[in-house]
């Protein structure tokens, strides 16, 4: 994804920035045992790392991303005390900013936003010979559903459907679930046409 790329690529020169600057304006004896600390718990987590089964490539490159995974804190840490140590006070802004763009929390918000509005159904408007269309129909739209948002949508539609057919004309929708009644399946030939209001 385009987005999580440009927001990695942002923190790493961000990142990279605040190391910099850490080691050029951090006290010595600060640094060395910090750095050290940093390169120990690196090497540490790749040589006690255990992959599966795998290639000796595919298993060296997994024992190298467990090292820079476990040293990533820590150089978090070294690049926010440089940042600091030259932005002062701004630095919180920008990490803040840093967290809200990130991609896992972007795709949360998108998410909430996305979250399905219950479908309400117009009773009035819509005949029994609808309903049972719309359900007939909804059953295709729900394979074509791109996100489970827009799936849990449909099938609570589909919900609905059932509950007005079944309010209508219990009997009728009694007698298709008990016949060979499917997901895809219309119960039209079931359910009166004009049902009970």
């Amino acid at each position: 994804m385009a987005y999580t790329f440009v927001w990695r690529a942002a923190c790493a020169v961000i990142g990279g920035l605040g190391i910099i600057l850490a080691l050029i304006v951090l006290p010595l004896e600060l640094l060395i045992p910090f750095v050290l600390l940093t390169i120990v718990i690196g090497l540490t987590a790749a040589v006690g790392h255990t992959p599966p089964s795998i290639g000796d490539q595919q298993e060296r490159r997994t024992s190298k991303q467990a090292g820079i995974l476990a040293m990533m804190p820590f150089g978090g840490l070294l690049a926010i005390a440089g940042l600091g140590f030259a932005l002062g006070v701004v630095v919180l802004p920008l990490l803040l900013a840093l967290v809200i763009t990130s991609p896992p929390v972007i795709r949360w918000y998108g998410d909430s936003l996305s979250r399905p509005q219950p479908v309400e159904l117009d009773e009035s408007a819509t005949s029994t010979a609808q309903l049972c269309r719309q359900w007939h129909d909804s059953f295709e739209d729900l394979q074509k559903a791109p996100t489970p948002a827009a799936r849990l949508r449909i099938v609570t539609a589909r919900q609905q459907c059932l509950d007005e057919l079944e309010r209508r004309d219990p009997d009728g929708l009694n007698a298709w679930l008990s016949s060979i009644a499917s997901a895809a399946g219309d119960p039209s030939r079931f359910v009166r046409a004009e049902g009970r209001r």
